[in-house]
């Protein structure tokens, strides 16, 4: 379809951005072992530090694995590679080493989707402090809960089955979202050889999440290559 072959070690272009993966699962192993093949630097973080050190090491170059609590400490944009229901206890409990730092965070939950129901989505009622719900996204939640003006966060990735990322299946890429971790995903992207599509801001994610629900709404883009019943 035209997209460009994925570049080469492309490191360098980043500055001292480190790529975190929370989770050691298909996908979060997909993405470590993607992001790892530009030569970025990838910290792989989980409740079970030797699941993460173990496929850290599988993958080998600038990757490395340890727990959660380091892996926050060393990433600047992290991949939430974990279940929805585990997102926000994952805020909460580290909370103190993310208030502050800037930290960029992407959310590839699809709860939305066929697959999803209202038990894996975000509460329809308020459940604490800053509620701003309904919520029809776990970004908007994500952030809302956090309450940290220096952490942004983007909807990216969500659309892709893990051996697409894996493999380099390389395609058009929804995204929307805050606009730094927005243009960090899209840089990475881009980087990889994909089609970044500008998706819009905050307000424009519960439009691109997963699924036949009557807010969705496709990029042109993402339409001609992927066709209507795609979710």
């Amino acid at each position: 379809m035209g997209l460009s072959a994925p570049a080469a070690d492309t490191a360098s272009d980043f500055g001292d951005v480190v790529v975190g993966v929370a989770g050691t699962g298909r996908m979060a192993s997909a993405h470590a072992y993607r992001h790892s093949q530009i030569g970025l630097p990838v910290v792989i973080g989980s409740r079970d530090a030797a699941k993460s050190k173990k496929l850290a090491q599988s993958i080998g170059g600038k990757c490395e694995g340890g727990t959660q609590a380091e892996m926050i400490e060393k990433a600047s944009f992290i991949i939430l590679a974990i279940p929805s229901g585990a997102l926000i206890p994952f805020l909460e409990t580290h909370r103190a080493a993310i208030e502050g730092k800037g930290k960029m965070f992407v959310d590839l939950s699809v709860t939305f989707s066929r697959m999803g129901s209202p038990a894996v989505q975000p509460p329809t009622r308020s459940d604490g402090p800053n509620w701003k719900g309904p919520y029809f996204d776990y970004v908007t939640y994500m952030k809302d809960r956090l309450n940290d003006p220096s952490a942004t966060f983007v909807k990216a990735w969500h659309n892709l089955y893990y051996k697409s990322i894996a493999n380099n299946k390389v395609q058009p890429v929804e995204c929307a979202g805050d606009a730094a971790a927005k243009a960090m995903a899209m840089k990475m992207l881009t980087a990889e050889g994909w089609e970044p599509l500008d998706c819009g801001g905050i307000d424009d994610v519960p439009k691109i999440e997963t699924g036949f629900h009557e807010r969705r709404w496709r990029h042109p883009r993402h339409l001609e290559f992927n066709g209507p019943s795609h979710p």
